[in-house]
């Protein structure tokens, strides 16, 4: 079965009936956010999978040029992002939450 032969809705419908996306529930627009089970995703769609880590390496990149994120190794070489303080204080001038960092 090809995912692309399925409008929006129905693609969203197939992906979440697979347990590659998650609704997470509404921002403050009233749009409907999701969280995405990317090793599911890659697996099930992988063109959909490399669109989007080419969107997620470009927006790092850009925030990373901005001086919004610095980049952390782990052991094994994965990288890890975390925002600057210059992203702290940014996001607090416009009051946007906090979002829980993992150490």
């Amino acid at each position: 079965m090809d995912p692309f032969d399925k409008n929006d809705d129905e693609l969203l419908g197939w992906l979440e009936e697979k347990g590659a996306i998650i609704w997470d529930g509404m921002d403050q627009q009233g749009e409907a956010v999701f969280r995405f089970d990317l090793s599911k995703l890659k697996d099930l769609v992988p063109e959909l999978y490399a669109e989007i880590m080419a969107d997620i390496d470009s927006d790092l990149m850009k925030l990373y040029e901005a001086g919004l994120v610095e980049i952390e190794y782990d052991e094994e070489l994965n990288a890890l992002f975390k925002p600057t303080q210059k992203a702290i204080e940014m996001a607090e001038e416009f009051k946007i939450p906090p979002f829980p960092l993992q150490d």
